[in-house]
């Protein structure tokens, strides 16, 4: 392999070998390998003298405002390349015409057709500019024009060279952010669709989308892709969070918005990465992930390993295909249904794997890394969920740092759009505690971005059910778009719920104490004497109990825990208590897959989940069968453990709760009361007799008690009857 512009190209002497290679191999062999030589990288697929832009520079695309204007493209090598960036119509009109380009089509004439249009008063005005450059040996171009102010004026840009002409058109300046992650950021489908997609007629809303992966950083997109104006039409086939984040910001900011989606559904923390970022993890687990990964690639770069690993599937699909010959024969002399013939897993090329480390970010974001940009929104982690939460410890912090140094730009604003409810709603503490991998998937985004300055999780929990996608999209990009108001374009929003800030501890209770968001606080900061609803978070019901919180002492067993409003040191807080823990030491909120937690800020923006201590989390590790098996083995022992600890905890709330309760109902009244308590003890007596696991080993567990319970029922009855 040779290296140009920083990144690897085939040798032309090593395609040549491999290509000889191929002419003397088995034919079947040469067409088990149709599917690898599709799968290279075709970047360069074109003629290499073709003047051509970066396949993200194109018809109705975005340029970012008030930074830089990066263009870049290919060319023959050395070449002299002009570029102009334009809003005269008459300059990109003729490039237009040169080239037989037309606009999008307007309706025929005397059909009856209703577009929206922007009015711009005083629209600041891009003077017409051109930039000189050469193209490098290995045909690369690039050149930088000076920032430009939004604009909802057409603008074009053509490049020339040596006779050639390249031109974009229909291009608009104004925001743009790359959206990423797996598949509830894909999402297409959501509540309210149909009545949202009508009305979806933005032509300043711009949206292109693909999605790949490549096991190293690759210089263009290799899918045909197109920007796309929003309609009614468009938008039926765009992303929700995507689409939904987009035109709130459009409608809001009041200018061109353009939306790049590279997420694809199921993808891993690691695949968002760059590669330097993940080696430089000093974690054994992550190093054992990378040299996996680097292994399998290595056998994708040797013809001769592709053959061997090609010749032993097809053995094995003969040893399959002689297999099934046999049990056809079986089948038909003894008149049963002929059995289906299942083939081994034909072998895929480990180097465009679908999450593999670093590979979509090699594929989608590596190839437009010079674009300008705003800032990324990530929503990813579901996938982390299914054993794979230990690696992600390591991995999504990664994130944010690798995009920013892609586009060189350590302020580069990331929202992180944390995962919603899913799964069991309302699950016993003891187990949330120790195998719900969603809660740790929330922690860990929150811990990683706590300190982050141009960073934030996105609490989305409320919008989840038991659907892995749920189809509540709207709220969720409606907490994004918020965010980035607030955080990225110094709105006065209310943007947050409230955030816990510090736990005291007292009188065996602890005491939470929160912050709010910036533009709630301005406004109640100058009131003396605030009330709880003024700077607490409430519950979204109204007046109704807060729900969500769990409490635990030094035993580290966790508690439901009774929450309410009150002051301490004269500040309002929330205090927690339990019956069953006499110090608790520890708090936590909303942890579990499908949090209980109905503390909102104002707007109804939901409290993000947090805890108060930081003792170790369970480990779910599945990168080898035996690390899989590991886990699971020792996760199911907690779980079992957790069980337990739930039906302990439910026993001796109800010896607390029983008699309170009793002694509630019949006040002032003796006789009732003790009456109460021997109906109590005369079930509990009952459950012996009847229950026969109980009662069979009754005499193993003391054989004197099954005497004593019999006397005592003899005195029991003897009380009713009197």
């Amino acid at each position: 392999m040779i290296k140009s512009g920083g990144f690897a190209r085939p040798n032309t002497r090593d395609s040549g070998r491999f290509c000889r290679y191929l002419f003397i191999m088995k034919p079947k062999i040469i067409l088990l390998l149709i599917p690898f030589l599709c799968a290279l990288p075709r970047a360069k697929a074109q003629d290499p003298e073709t003047l051509r832009f970066a396949k993200i520079i194109s018809d109705n695309m975005v340029i970012q405002q008030q930074k830089p204007i990066t263009l870049w493209g290919w060319a023959k090598p050395k070449a002299t390349v002009k570029i102009t960036l334009t809003q005269d119509a008459s300059l990109g009109q003729t490039a237009a015409d040169k080239l037989g380009k037309t606009q999008n089509a307007e309706a025929a004439e005397g059909e009856y057709s209703v577009g929206v249009k922007y009015v711009e008063k005083n629209p600041p005005k891009l003077e017409t500019q051109t930039l000189e450059t050469k193209a490098l040996e290995d045909g690369r171009w690039s050149v930088e024009f000076p920032p430009a102010k939004a604009s909802f004026q057409p603008t074009w840009i053509i490049a020339q060279s040596g006779g050639q002409m390249a031109l974009a058109q229909n291009v608009l300046i104004g925001e743009i952010w790359i959206c990423a992650g797996q598949s509830n950021m894909g999402w297409g489908n959501f509540n309210r669709k149909d009545r949202e997609a009508a009305s979806a007629d933005f032509p300043g809303l711009r949206y292109i989308a693909w999605e790949d992966s490549w096991y190293k950083p690759l210089p263009d997109i290799r899918k045909n892709v197109s920007w796309q104006e929003c309609s009614p039409q468009s938008a039926q086939r765009f992303s929700a969070v995507p689409y939904l984040y987009g035109t709130f910001l459009h409608r809001y900011l009041k200018v061109p918005v353009g939306i790049i989606n590279v997420a694809r559904g199921g993808t891993l923390g690691q695949t968002w990465c760059l590669r330097e970022e993940l080696d430089a993890i000093d974690n054994k687990l992550i190093k054992t992930v990378l040299a996996e990964h680097d292994a399998q690639t290595a056998i994708w770069d040797n013809p001769k390993q592709i053959a061997a690993l090609m010749d032993e599937w097809e053995k094995s699909c003969e040893v399959a295909r002689e297999a099934h010959t046999q049990k056809v024969a079986q089948a038909k002399a003894e008149g049963k249904k002929e059995p289906r013939l299942r083939l081994p897993k034909k072998p895929g090329d480990a180097r465009a794997g679908w999450s593999p480390p670093a590979g979509l970010f090699n594929a989608t974001v590596m190839p437009i890394r010079h674009l300008g940009l705003r800032g990324v929104l990530y929503y990813q982690g579901e996938n982390n969920n299914f054993m794979r939460w230990t690696r992600y410890e390591s991995t999504f912090p990664k994130v944010p740092v690798s995009f920013r140094k892609a586009f060189n730009d350590d302020s580069l604003p990331f929202g992180c759009i944390s995962q919603p409810g899913w799964g069991t709603f309302g699950i016993d503490p003891e187990m949330a505690t120790v195998a719900e991998g969603y809660a740790i998937i929330r922690d860990i985004q929150r811990r990683a971005l706590k300190h982050d300055l141009h960073g934030d999780m996105i609490a989305t929990y409320p919008s989840g059910n038991s659907y892995i996608h749920p189809a509540e999209k709207l709220p969720v990009a409606e907490y994004a778009s918020l965010w980035a108001l607030a955080k990225v374009y110094k709105k006065k929003v209310v943007h947050r719920g409230n955030e816990f800030t510090e736990m005291k501890k007292q009188d065996g209770k602890l005491f939470l104490f929160f912050d709010q968001d910036p533009v709630v606080y301005e406004r109640w900061k100058h009131i003396e004497n605030n009330a709880a609803w003024q700077v607490l978070p409430q519950p979204r019901e109204g007046k109704a109990p807060i729900k969500g919180f769990i409490i635990a002492g030094a035993d580290r067993r966790w508690y439901p825990a009774k929450a309410r409003e009150t002051r301490l040191d004269k500040k309002w807080c929330i205090e927690l208590s339990s019956d069953l823990v006499k110090e608790p030491v520890a708090a936590r909120y909303g942890w579990a897959n499908w949090p209980t937690g109905n503390l909102v800020g104002r707007e109804r923006i939901p409290v993000p989940t947090f805890r108060t201590d930081n003792w170790p989390l369970p480990k779910g590790m599945n990168y080898s069968p035996e690390a899989k098996k590991s886990s699971e083995e020792k996760i199911k022992a907690l779980r079992e453990t957790a069980q337990q600890q739930a039906l302990d905890r439910k026993i001796r709330q109800m010896q607390i709760d029983l008699p309170a309760l009793e002694r509630d109902l019949n006040k002032g009244d003796a006789k009732a009361q003790i009456e109460g308590k021997i109906n109590r003890i005369k079930a509990v007596l009952e459950e012996f007799r009847t229950d026969p696991w109980v009662s069979r080993r009754l005499n193993e567990y003391s054989p004197q008690l099954s005497d004593k319970l019999k006397v005592l029922e003899k005195n029991i009855n003897d009380l009713k009857s009197n």
